[in-house]
Order: structure tokens, then C-alpha cells, then sequence
């Protein structure tokens, strides 16, 4: 797929409040609030460029996986166990990655996780 989302507003989910896989993705302006696990999931060969992101009270704000690329833009994170994550979940792919420019994550014990095979980039 290839697609150009213009507003997300997700109040609650009991798992993943954005899910994307095998695909390119665009979502211009994103609020999320109360996701069971993750405010957005990006994996499988998928492709997000995501700007001006609210995610609130959920386990992780994004999470970027299995050989997908993430780039974000003026991202506000709070009350989430973790901000941002890129890693290798399944043996087929390989890591996620992240490129940021405004960040700010507020009341999270860990901002970032990152396994060995992934990468986390800040621009600001």
C-alpha cells in the first residue's frame, strides 16, 4: 500500500491503537491517547513519515520493526513506559529505525529502546 492520512484521533484501544505493515505510509497530524501497547506500530518493510504526533498514557509511543523505517516530526510523547523503539522481532527481517527532529518525551521512565541491530537517530 501506499498512503497519505491526513488526521488521526484514536481515544482507545486495547492493543495497538495504529498498526502498519508492508507498505509506505504518510499521516500528517496524529493524536493518540490510552493504546493498550502501541500508539503506532510500524513493521514489516513498511515505510512512515510521521509529523506533529501526540501520543499519551500508552506502553510505547512507536515502535519501528522488522526492517521498516521511521521518520518522525515534532513528536510529544507522555505517560508511556517507552517513548520510542526500534528492534528485530522476527527472524525473516531485520532491525527498525528511527529518525527524529523535535522530540520531546515527558513523565517516561525510558525514552528509547533500541536493540543492536536497529538504530535511533535525533536531528534536533
Amino acid at each position: 500500500s501506499d498512503i497519505i492520512i491526513s488526521s488521526v484521533n484514536i481515544e482507545s484501544a486495547g492493543n495497538d491503537c495504529v498498526d502498519l505493515s508492508f507498505g509506505k505510509y504518510k499521516i500528517n497530524k496524529t493524536n493518540i491517547s490510552d493504546c493498550g501497547d502501541k500508539g503506532i506500530s510500524v513493521g514489516e518493510k513498511s515505510e512512515l513519515t510521521i509529523k506533529n504526533i501526540n501520543v499519551l498514557n500508552s506502553k510505547i509511543g512507536i515502535a519501528s520493526k522488522d526492517s521498516s523505517k521511521t521518520k518522525l516530526e515534532n513528536g510529544y510523547f507522555k505517560d508511556l513506559n517507552t517513548c520510542l523503539a526500534a528492534y528485530n522481532k522476527k527472524q525473516e527481517f531485520l532491525g527498525g529505525s528511527i529518525e527524529i527532529n523535535n522530540f520531546n518525551c515527558v513523565n517516561t521512565p525510558k525514552k528509547i529502546f533500541v536493540d543492536e541491530v536497529s538504530s535511533i537517530n535525533f536531528n534536533n
